[in-house]
């Protein structure tokens, strides 16, 4: 039986690697053609694209590969031979649940491990893509514009321009004109930016408090300007949290969690200021003094405000869901092998074909149930716990309810 559940798990695993491959390649296939990516840039970028394609191949291979097992079994009336011989249904059983724990657990220690290594790798040859696609050029005796930035540029000698202006035609103070004896032209290393090395520089500006027509002017024997020539890419520098591992993860959540607590105590203190401060006001209007009633409204305000104030930190919650994930995934393996089994030795329509159509069917529900699971979990309102594990919970009670179906029908279970 291990044969056989293997034998199909590498049959599904082919089948949904290449959905999932061409899924990835359609994903990012504009943004690198744009770019005029290289052969060997795209392979690279595949490469690093693995460890996260094979997050979601491994558990639908195992769905698919458990039930093409249990149906074809039951097709070929091994379950009945095997009941006639006297073994119990139990002992079948323990070949699909082994495999699912041991995939599941394999599958956990190697996206732990190679998901923050493959993204970093993934960036570093992202980054030089957006470097080599950086699209900028000094020529002599142009005038150029980027962005906000206009560049009048004159001679040029051993690759050095000579007699530049740059204005920058931000609106407000941050309007400016330079000009340079020469300038050198260099990228960031993110490759966000231009870098513009400039000698004998002298600058004209607004002041930032100053009469209409007055301005500054600044002169420096040398001077570096950026000019932004590409947009940021969100999450590029930093560290996604599916980008993390598990440790970083809760080392992360943690930290925001002593924050956030930081906060709440922080409320709680100046709260009981306000009551304390409300209650010395109360005091001071028997009086009648109007300035003391004027204070008592404003006390009673800011005490309203401070207990009305919600307290929460949104990015935590996407934290504490990616650590949830990193769990929920992997654990689907068994939770599927949990279920194959029974629908297998039930399937009125057995085979291998008819199991693969089944698990494709669960695969799509299953899919469907953790994107409601993630979007659920984004509220702050929703445990992020119940919201991860609602489809692993679903396919635990859909076998329970087959098991018990199966007991009702043939008054035996294991």
């Amino acid at each position: 039986m291990f044969s056989e559940i293997m034998g199909s798990f590498l049959m599904a695993f082919f089948f949904f690697f290449i959905v999932f491959l061409i899924n990835q390649i359609l994903l990012f296939a504009e943004d690198i053609l744009s770019r005029g990516a290289d052969l060997l840039s795209v392979a690279k970028l595949l490469f690093y694209s693995l460890p996260t394609i094979l997050a979601i191949t491994v558990p639908f291979s195992v769905l698919a590969a458990t039930l093409m097992s249990s149906s074809r079994q039951n097709a070929d009336n091994e379950f009945m031979a095997s009941s006639m011989l006297g073994i119990r249904p139990l002992w079948l059983y323990m070949p699909f649940l082994i495999v699912g724990f041991v995939v599941a657990f394999g599958s956990f220690m190697l996206n732990d491990w190679s998901i923050p290594q493959a993204a970093q790798g993934y960036k570093r040859v992202y980054a030089e893509l957006i470097r080599k696609s950086a699209k900028i050029e000094l020529a002599p005796f142009s005038i150029t514009r980027y962005g906000t930035s206009l560049l009048v540029t004159g001679g040029s000698e051993s690759g050095t321009l000579s007699d530049i202006v740059l204005v920058n035609q931000k609106q407000g103070d941050d309007s400016s004109v330079a000009s340079a004896k020469e300038v050198k032209l260099n990228f960031s290393e993110d490759s966000l930016s231009a870098i513009l090395t400039m000698r004998d520089l002298i600058e004209e500006k607004k002041p930032l408090s100053g009469a209409p027509g007055d301005f500054s002017v600044t002169s420096a024997k040398s001077a570096v300007v950026r000019i932004q020539i590409q947009k940021e890419i969100p999450n590029f520098s930093g560290i996604a949290p599916s980008e993390m591992s598990l440790s970083a993860l809760s080392r992360q959540i943690q930290q925001k969690e002593s924050r956030l607590a930081a906060r709440v105590m922080e409320n709680r203190t100046q709260l009981a200021s306000a009551l304390d401060q409300l209650r010395r006001r109360y005091d001071s209007v028997a009086t009648g003094n109007s300035a003391s009633i004027a204070a008592l409204a404003s006390t009673l305000n800011s005490v309203d405000s401070l207990r009305n104030q919600r307290i929460s930190d949104s990015s935590l919650q996407v934290y504490r869901l990616e650590y949830q994930k990193k769990f929920v995934i992997p654990s689907a393996c068994f939770f599927f092998a949990f279920l194959a089994f029974p629908l297998g030795i039930g399937s009125k329509r057995a085979g291998r074909t008819a199991g693969f159509g089944l698990a494709l069917l669960l695969s799509v529900i299953y899919w469907a149930l953790l994107f409601v699971g993630q979007t659920l979990g984004y509220r702050q309102d929703f445990n992020p716990l119940l919201s991860m594990w609602m489809p692993n919970l679903i396919m635990l009670f859909a076998a329970l309810i087959v098991w018990l179906s199966k007991k009702v029908s043939t008054g035996h279970l294991l």
